[in-house]
């Protein structure tokens, strides 16, 4: 059954009505439209969140469940927590790509990367494993260098070789745009459109793709990435959704791009050819480097989202974002402790968190506990994985048609 979408559908179910005796329902007034452009109200209840099955309900009389004497093993089905109630909101982590291909449960890129000792140095001399980072201040190198009037020979050498090393290792990592297939790429899109909101932390292009592919052919809704200014580029005064899926890129993305000027912007097949294989777009010298956030702690992850217009707006929006919501395939680790806290601030809500069913009921028990602490007063739900379209195992690729 497809997500309930819409105002009407943002009611949830008669349970929702029960859930405690004498519980007073609000109705929160219109709000003005935001960045996002939306105009929407949410239904809750003083005492919980809106939404809730016979579980839920049970688990919200009784209490929070944190410890892992109150938890179980059991996971819920994904059919079922969608019927419960609309869920507006969709988080994605790496557990949707690896599901694709698993060849994106590889190492950090900066393990896969094949760089030279000096490389090395100038990483650990930053404090970072960011290719991103030490892009940018290999180019800063250059433009005093080259102002002092002095050559930038072995700067360039070294940017040249950060950058290769970067998209080798991506490279690397990746399936190919023609391992896959229509039937992957329209299963992926009608989830994405499903939903009025989706963030994602994975920088990889296995969801923009689908999105593009399949826009001629799934046409529920349009699917916006707020790149459509001159240029491909984003503009912070100019992000109204209205009727319209947002896609958030909140660690950036292998296809997007900053300049010295603060200025974020995509690339295109028109304007960049394959784009997986962007490293001719970033000479030595040129003012454009990869805006993606590869590696590192969370305060890590924060410092390279601060310099960033486009990322420093998606973390904004999934602050602001008031609806009930889908994790799939995201561990809500310590090294995202930013969006662990940009997900639970303002009002309690529902949050449906995917598990993979592993082999050991103690290890689901213990994940449960976890999230159930992190998410503080929100209520969350938790269901199998591979009942939901993007962890199909049907969405498999087996076979590579080369060694990407």
């Amino acid at each position: 059954m497809g997500h309930k979408i819409g105002l009407n559908a943002r009611r949830c179910s008669l349970t929702c009505a029960v859930v405690a005796a004498g519980a007073k329902t609000v109705h929160e007034p219109w709000p003005q439209a935001g960045r996002s452009g939306r105009r929407e109200r949410r239904m809750y209840q003083l005492i919980g969140v809106g939404c809730a099955s016979t579980k839920g309900r049970d688990q919200l009389m009784g209490g929070r469940a944190v410890g892992t004497a109150t938890q179980t093993a059991e996971l819920e089905k994904w059919s079922d927590v969608e019927d419960d109630c609309s869920w507006p909101t969709l988080l994605v982590g790496n557990g949707a790509s690896i599901n694709l291909w698993n060849g994106f449960a590889y190492p950090g890129l900066y393990e896969r990367g094949n760089l030279s000792a000096v490389a090395k140095a100038v990483f650990g001399d930053l404090g970072v494993t960011n290719f991103e980072t030490v892009l940018e201040a290999i180019h800063h190198a250059h433009v005093v260098v080259d102002a002092l009037g002095n050559s930038t020979e072995a700067i360039d050498a070294q940017y040249e070789h950060v950058r290769d090393a970067l998209f080798e290792a991506v490279h690397g990592a990746h399936i190919s745009w023609s391992d896959f297939t229509r039937n992957r790429f329209d299963k992926i899109a009608r989830v994405i459109q499903n939903h009025d909101a989706v963030f994602t932390t994975n920088y990889d292009l296995c969801m923009y793709w689908a999105r593009v592919d399949a826009t001629d052919r799934i046409k529920k809704r349009t699917v916006i990435d707020f790149f459509w200014n001159a240029g491909n580029t984003f503009d912070p005064e100019n992000v109204d959704v209205w009727q319209r899926t947002a896609m958030y890129h909140l660690h950036g993305a292998i296809h997007l791009w900053q300049d010295d000027q603060g200025n974020n912007g995509k690339w295109t097949s028109a304007n960049g050819g394959d784009l997986l294989s962007l490293a001719g777009n970033y000479p030595p010298g040129s003012s454009k480097w990869p805006l993606f956030v590869s590696e590192g702690s969370s305060k890590a992850k924060l410092q390279t989202i601060g310099r960033s217009p486009y990322l420093n707006f998606c973390l904004d929006s999934l602050r602001a974002d008031p609806e009930n919501v889908v994790v799939f395939g995201h561990s809500l680790g310590e090294q995202d402790k930013h969006i662990v806290a940009a997900l639970i601030e303002g009002a309690p809500r529902e949050v449906a968190v995917s598990i993979y069913p592993r082999s050991t009921d103690q290890w689901i028990i213990q994940e449960k506990a976890r999230i159930t602490e992190l998410l503080g007063e929100n209520k969350p739900r938790f269901f199998d994985s591979t009942t939901h379209p993007l962890g199909d195992p049907s969405l498999a690729t087996q076979n590579l048609s080369s060694p990407v």
